[in-house]
């Protein structure tokens, strides 16, 4: 009870931070980077979409992806407090302990932006989004290979399924699976992010995290193999498969292990972080 106690006063602690303003900014950066031109597709072929493929396409699709990792790893970076009150918290709690429950609230955290996401994305599309078990006829047709739908993919890049995601996903299936991996790739970020933060200083946390994301998300757009030793790759549930040949490139469930086994070992090297921080410098640090 009091791993939950702690977790959730983080919790409300987040929800009430300034920086949260960030995620309304980037709620209207993907309205209109990804929602408007989903709108446009939609006058262009006169068909509906699919109530959820705007918030599939925020955690599917390679450009949007880094945009909700960006946006929660700066909704982070004050995370976890180490203030003077947060450290008698700690010397109560067990270090262990304190740890867990700051895992626990990033989960949680992490839950509720996707929740966020999810909402918005079903309401923004309204009143041209239809409720089904069906992938639709202009999600499809704007993977076409027309000059038309080829120029609109290229300006706007934000916009759109990949055609594997469709292929090899129901609807249901992508929702529950895709919000999977993002979870988890944001989980391990915030853990990665908090454990240098209380090893160095929170710019350091924030920096290797940026640095991470930069270079898994730069070597999956190039295409070269090395991109799956990265977190970024296993979060992108369309990359998976060969959009082309419709070949498997890597298996699915293999990214929810890796990811899952990230977060284990991140976990355990927080705990031995925090084990061996100086608690008289904690609330002094930044």
């Amino acid at each position: 009870m009091k791993r939950l106690g702690i977790a959730f006063s983080e919790y409300i602690k987040w929800l009430k931070n300034d920086k949260q303003i960030i995620f309304l900014f980037t709620l209207i950066c993907l309205y209109m980077f990804s929602v408007t031109p989903i709108k446009d597709y939609i006058a262009m072929f006169g068909e509906p979409v699919n109530a959820l493929e705007p918030y599939l396409t925020f955690i599917t699709n390679v450009f949007c992806v880094p945009v909700i990792t960006l946006t929660f790893a700066v909704l982070m970076i004050d995370f976890p407090d180490i203030s003077a009150n947060a450290t008698f918290v700690l010397i109560r709690a067990g270090r262990a302990k304190w740890y867990r429950s700051q895992v626990g609230f990033v989960i949680i955290s992490a839950v509720t932006m996707l929740a966020a996401l999810f909402v918005f994305g079903v309401i923004a599309i309204q009143p041209q989004g239809f409720v089904g078990g069906v992938w639709s006829n202009s999600a499809k047709l704007i993977n076409s290979q027309t000059m038309d739908t080829i120029n609109f993919r290229s300006i706007n890049p934000l916009s759109y399924l990949d055609l594997s995601v469709m292929t090899n996903f129901s609807v249901v299936g992508a929702v529950a699976l895709g919000s999977l991996l993002t979870v988890l790739h944001l989980t391990f970020c915030a853990q990665l992010q908090m454990t240098l933060a209380l090893r160095f200083n929170r710019i350091t946390g924030l920096a290797a995290n940026l640095l991470m994301l930069g270079a898994g998300m730069a070597l999956q757009i190039i295409g070269l193999k090395i991109c799956w030793l990265f977190p970024f790759a296993h979060s992108t549930a369309g990359k998976h498969y060969d959009e082309l040949f419709n070949e498997m490139i890597f298996p699915i469930w293999g990214s929810v292990l890796y990811l899952v086994a990230a977060n284990i070992l991140m976990y355990f090297i927080g705990v031995s972080v925090i084990k061996r921080k100086n608690l008289s410098l904690m609330s002094k640090e930044d």
